[in-house]
């Protein structure tokens, strides 16, 4: 099944410009699924580390997608 961007994309658009704008503090973006769905939402943003955040998150297929200053990661939880 495809993924679900357009439910959330407003919020997920917003996050992923905060996240990669320079005079924005907010460095990190985790998005999950919502429920047992295909639809995927934005589950936290910060500034500084994220790990506590993103290692305490669970979940069907979580990722913690990662960018700032066009430079991006994705990692596997």
């Amino acid at each position: 099944m495809a993924v679900n961007l357009s439910k959330n994309g407003p919020t997920l658009t917003a996050a992923f410009k905060e996240v990669v704008d320079e005079k924005s503090k907010t460095n990190w973006a985790l998005f999950t699924y919502e429920g047992n769905s295909n639809d995927i939402r934005l589950a936290d943003k910060g500034g500084g580390p994220c790990y506590n955040k993103c290692q305490s998150r669970g979940g069907r297929g979580t990722r913690g997608d990662h960018a700032k200053g066009g430079q991006s990661f994705r990692s596997q939880l």
